[in-house]
């Protein structure tokens, strides 16, 4: 039995809740494409991550509602201040070290626990090297606009990063772009180059003037763009030719006046995206909902969840069922069967035992004695055989070196040192994989970059081949 497949959405509402302001916009599929047919723009005056998410959840209801937006299904735009960026080189590996390299830059860059995390990541290709930058939200958070989402009657399918869907933001060619989005709440600087996003970060933009005018505070933003230019790695830097302008105009033109003198000596064409008569976060909203019809988002942090149908399927697929219908129908004639046996047994089991009960006693006895005194006579050498073992698997280079060699139990060994490199702890776990009495090989703790504090904990089973 198959399961449905998924309904291909008509319609979809795109939010973008940012700074405090509800803005939505309804996007329906028509024969030409997709249409804009409804939108709203409304300040909120609570915050998201508020302790009731149903006050929340009622507030943007009642403004949709005032709008006349009935659409269920919608796409967020999450705050930017919400993300967090960390960027790293790739080195050869397979796919499975690649993967907890990129685990461990995880642990080793983001402030709390990955596990705390919805990550999703980015990649960039220049000059046959590999780049990844990861980009990640607390799970609390987006938990949090889950609850606020349900409450105002919404059902979320996509969590998407609002930037990254601006026409042009991130290139499809070579050439590389820097776009900077300029409004009074901020300033969301984001570099693409190498076919993927190679930096994105976020920083306080406006100030007021005397009148209550937000103007633009052009040198910490120059500062920041310059920062962040200079951090992406020389051959991305490389690809980089443009310098795009987005978001409130009078912001736009003042920073476009201070920083074209730095953009015409980094060697960036300078760009304007002005939107006079519409908020950048209107602008989003449409561009996340126009996105998720025609071909869905690329970096998605809606975090994964299982159907109805998985579920369904999963606690009553036939196999299953069969499965239970044979067992029961087996144990009703085994026990038919077997009842009368049982009482036998058991009576003719009670002689055999009074027959041998002081034979088995000695026995025990003796078997007790043995296990006492059997480890003083162990002439195996297990703990220097394990510590040959391990001994060979370590590079002789010294990249990487063990302080500590623990064994306990003669099963659980724990080892405890230092890398210079991640690649060479890398190829230190690999050659302990190989070996067949390495079990369960983990790392337990990993602290420091260069050089980097290491513990691997392993099982360690003297006879693989009879396990």
């Amino acid at each position: 039995m198959k399961p449905p497949k998924p309904q291909r959405l008509q319609s979809i509402l795109g939010l973008d809740l940012a700074a405090g302001h509800l803005r939505a916009c309804r996007v329906a599929r028509n024969k030409g494409g997709v249409e804009v047919t409804r939108a709203a723009d409304a300040p909120l005056s609570l915050d998201l991550l508020h302790p009731d998410p149903e006050l929340v959840g009622r507030e943007i209801k009642n403004h949709l509602d005032a709008a006349g937006l009935r659409e269920r299904n919608c796409v967020v735009a999450l705050p930017p201040r919400w993300v967090m960026t960390q960027h790293a080189k790739i080195p050869d590996l397979s796919a499975e070290d690649a993967a907890s390299f990129l685990q461990l830059e995880a642990e080793r860059g983001f402030p709390v626990d990955p596990a705390q995390l919805q990550i999703a990541q980015s990649f960039q290709k220049a000059g046959g090297v590999t780049w990844v930058t990861q980009l990640a939200v607390r799970k609390e958070q987006l938990d949090q606009l889950s609850r606020v989402l349900k409450a105002a009657g919404l059902r979320a399918v996509s969590y998407s990063l609002g930037l990254t869907v601006l026409p042009g933001t991130i290139p499809a060619d070579p050439a590389g772009r820097i776009t900077v989005a300029i409004d009074a709440a901020g300033v969301t600087l984001l570099a693409a180059a190498g076919g993927g996003l190679a930096a994105f970060r976020t920083c306080d933009a406006s100030i007021e003037s005397e009148n209550g005018e937000k103007l633009i505070n052009a040198a910490a933003v120059a500062r920041e763009l310059r920062i962040t230019f200079e951090q992406i790695p020389p051959e991305l830097r490389a690809e980089i030719r443009q310098l795009h302008l987005e978001g409130d105009s009078t912001m736009v033109r003042q920073f476009a006046e201070a920083i074209a003198d730095w953009a015409h000596a980094a060697g960036l064409t300078l760009s304007r995206g002005d939107l006079p008569e519409k908020h950048l976060g209107a602008e989003t909203a449409k561009q996340v909902a126009t996105r998720a019809l025609q071909s869905g988002v690329d970096l998605e942090f809606l975090p994964p969840h299982p159907s109805r149908w998985s579920l369904l399927m999963a606690r009553y697929s036939s196999r299953r069922l069969a499965t239970a219908g044979f067992a029961a129908g087996a144990a009703a004639v085994l026990v038919l069967l077997a009842f009368g046996w049982l009482e036998f047994r058991r009576w003719s089991l009670r002689s055999e035992w009074s027959a041998m009960q002081a034979q088995v006693a000695a026995l025990e006895n003796v078997q007790g004695r043995i296990r006492e005194f059997r480890p003083f006579y162990d002439t195996s050498f297990r703990t220097l055989t394990i510590l040959k073992r391990v001994t060979e698997c370590f590079p002789d280079t010294g990249n990487v070196t063990a302080k500590t060699f623990e064994v306990h139990g003669n099963t659980i060994v724990t080892i405890s040192g230092t890398a210079r490199d991640n690649a060479s702890l890398l190829r230190v776990q690999e050659q302990l994989r190989k070996a067949r009495e390495v079990q369960g090989l983990k790392i337990e703790q990993i602290r420091g970059k260069t050089p980097a504090q290491f513990t691997l904990i392993f099982r360690w089973n003297s006879n693989p081949a009879g396990s």
